[in-house]
């Protein structure tokens, strides 16, 4: 299998600038991409028209895997996925556990207000399932979009939690293996225990400690 390189990523983005592929974003994008490679990488998987894809603009992890996409937003150069289809209309035209692996980066946020059936069929069709949301989104054009929480999925899946949790730079990771569920709460342990207030006055120290770090080298310049 051939994986997405960081040079591969960075040219093709490149060509696709606009709506989507912003200069601002393209280096956190890389994060949870790369993220997601390395992910797959582990699994040691065979094939990659063993992944499903779903909403790539453009960028796969894997060259060979099998696409889903829409058609009425998000297009770029050469958009020919191998279903078209909305994912919010289910059943998806995919036959059970077809697929090993299910991916989809930062594309549940705009499923709402389908996003639990969608999950469900996420599951149906591949055993393993990979997700990019943020907990919490908002867009000012796609309106009917919004964030997944973790406590969202473990409810969406009747208690089920996921095998791998983790915040990237744009965007939170979830990675669940339909075979080997976990009933571990990792949100308990991967995420900040500390309160929101102290939070914020850690934050607020290290603003501090910035502005007076800039100020003593305008004084020695």
């Amino acid at each position: 299998m051939k994986f997405l390189q960081k040079e591969t990523y960075f040219q093709k983005v490149r060509e696709m600038m606009g709506e989507h592929w912003t200069k601002g974003s393209i280096n956190k994008r890389w994060d949870y991409h790369a993220r997601v490679v390395n992910l797959l990488k582990s699994l040691n998987l065979k094939d990659s028209d063993l992944i499903l894809e779903m909403g790539t603009m453009g960028i796969t992890c894997t060259d060979g895997s099998h696409t889903i996409d829409y058609a009425e937003r998000w297009d770029f150069p050469g958009k020919k996925p191998d279903y078209l289809h909305d994912a919010r209309n289910t059943p998806w035209p995919i036959a059970d556990k077809k697929y090993e692996v299910f991916i989809a980066l930062r594309v549940y946020q705009h499923l709402a207000p389908k996003q639990k059936e969608a999950l469900a069929e996420a599951f149906r069709i591949a055993k393993k399932v990979i997700i990019v949301v943020d907990s919490y989104y908002k867009n000012a054009v796609v309106t009917h979009s919004k964030g997944i929480s973790y406590s969202d999925f473990v409810n969406y899946l009747g208690g089920v939690h996921p095998n791998i949790f983790t915040q990237t730079a744009q965007g939170e990771l979830y990675y669940w293996d339909s075979e080997k569920p976990s009933n571990i709460n990792i949100e308990n342990v991967m995420m900040s225990q500390i309160e929101a207030t102290d939070r914020k006055s850690q934050l607020d120290n290290r603003s501090f400690l910035k502005k007076v770090k800039r100020k003593i080298k305008r004084m020695i310049s």
